[in-house]
């Protein structure tokens, strides 16, 4: 029997994150396929209680490097203890991919649709999204190297939800019930030539050194802007990998490396 009281532990970032690891496994293995895999991330990404990471995941097999993560095992969940900032680190990385990075955001994007973990792919996605919805206010977006979801208000003066998917063109993923709480930020404040240096040197930022940027959440932060989280993988998918958290202008809130 479950254990109700695991269940409604409130989840850490570092757990979400190792629920959208799983469900990437379970996508590049076969056992989701591309929509269930948005579905389910979405989901994870907005949880905020173990028994709804549980409700994504309990019916995939487990790779073997998150067998003994909280997120798997009950009796792993206890308070975190990885939280810490990372001003110096992410410092030098922006310097160490600044030139890529402006480059990235200068280059004609490649057809059909640029990477959207790049700094070129990133700047793409927010006017095209601009040019669609007339705004740039969303309250949710996560973003993956060929496609991008969205959660945004349906309407100004509707309580609904829209969940929608972006690779290329837009087009509505599901509708429903508006979440209590105010969650909307606008994508105009994002600094997007600082993130692009930033997202150029991802792997050294996240600790992860040869890997590979796996997608970007933005949400509401504490001051009502945007905040930014980028996950890194490590190569060949072999060992756990990294991520780190910076406000709209880049500036470092945290990271967490690989455990």
């Amino acid at each position: 029997m479950t254990d109700m009281r695991s269940q409604l532990l409130r989840a850490r970032d570092s757990d979400r994150v190792d629920a959208c690891t799983l469900l990437d496994a379970a996508r590049d293995s076969g056992e989701l396929s591309a929509d269930e895999h948005a579905q389910r991330t979405s989901k994870a990404m907005a949880a905020k209680l173990f028994g709804e990471l549980d409700d994504v995941l309990r019916d995939l097999q487990i790779p073997r490097n998150l067998v003994n993560s909280p997120v798997v095992r009950p009796d792993r969940r206890t308070p975190s203890t990885r939280w810490r900032l990372a001003v110096i680190v992410l410092a030098v990385a922006a310097v160490v991919g600044g030139f890529a990075g402006c480059v990235a955001h200068t280059a004609a994007p490649k057809p059909p649709l640029p990477d959207p973990t790049t700094g070129a792919g990133l700047a793409s996605f927010v006017a095209a999204y601009q040019a669609h919805f007339g705004d740039t206010k969303a309250d949710q977006v996560l973003l993956f190297p060929t496609y991008v979801m969205v959660d945004r208000r349906s309407t100004p003066d509707t309580g609904r939800d829209a969940s929608i998917r972006y690779d290329g063109g837009f087009s509505n993923f599901s509708d429903s019930a508006r979440s209590s709480g105010e969650d909307t930020f606008d994508l105009a404040a994002l600094d997007l030539r600082k993130l692009a240096a930033l997202l150029a040197g991802a792997p050294e930022s996240a600790g992860v050194p040869g890997g590979q940027i796996a997608h970007i959440g933005i949400e509401r932060g504490a001051d009502g802007g945007p905040e930014v989280s980028v996950y890194v993988d490590a190569a060949g998918g072999q060992s756990r990998g990294g991520w780190f958290k910076v406000t709209a202008k880049g500036e470092p809130i945290a990271i967490y490396p690989p455990s």
